[in-house]
C-alpha cells in the first residue's frame, strides 16, 4: 500500500480549493502525514493568466494580498483541527500557479498533491487556464484532483 509522508494542498481559497484542502486533511489523518497548505500570491496582475498582458507590480496591493492570504491560511489551519501536523506556506511568484506548485512540491518534497478543479469547460477552460491540469502534467509526484461538489 502506498504511504504518504508529506501531502501538499495548494489553495486559492475558492470553494473547490478549500474542498481539496479538506480532502488532503483526510489523507493526512489516514497516513499520519504532514499537511502542507500552499497559497500563491502574484505580485503582478494577470489577465486570463496570459503573461504578455501583465501589469507592473502594485506594491500596496501585493502587501494586502500577502496579509490577507496569511490570515486565511491561519484560519483554514485552525478549521482543520489540532490533530494534524499542518504547515502553511505563502509564496509570492510571478510564475504561473502550476509551475509554482510543482516547484514547491519538488522542494518539499511532496509525496502527493491534492488540488481542486474549478470544473470549467469549453471557452472558460481556455480563458481561465487549467491549473490542475498543468499540475497533473508537470508534477513529479502523484496528483489527486478533486471536483467541486454540487451543493
Amino acid at each position: 500500500m502506498q504511504s504518504y509522508n508529506r501531502i501538499l494542498a495548494p489553495t486559492d481559497f475558492s470553494e473547490s480549493g478549500t474542498q481539496a484542502v479538506h480532502t488532503a486533511a483526510e489523507f493526512a489523518r489516514k497516513f499520519h502525514a504532514e499537511l502542507h497548505v500552499l497559497h500563491i500570491v502574484a505580485p503582478y496582475v494577470y489577465y486570463n493568466e496570459m503573461p504578455e498582458m501583465m501589469m507592473p507590480p502594485i506594491e500596496d496591493f501585493t502587501e494586502e494580498l500577502v496579509a490577507s492570504g496569511n490570515k486565511r491560511l491561519e484560519s483554514l489551519a485552525a478549521e482543520l483541527g489540532k490533530d494534524l501536523r499542518i504547515f502553511t506556506h505563502l509564496e509570492e511568484s510571478i510564475e504561473r500557479p502550476a509551475a509554482t506548485i510543482c516547484r514547491f512540491a519538488g522542494e518539499l518534497p511532496a509525496d502527493l498533491i491534492v488540488i481542486g478543479s474549478h470544473g470549467h469547460t469549453g471557452l472558460m477552460h481556455v480563458l481561465l487556464g487549467a491549473t490542475a491540469e498543468h499540475v497533473v502534467r508537470q508534477a513529479k509526484c502523484p496528483v489527486l484532483v478533486t471536483k467541486p461538489t454540487d451543493g
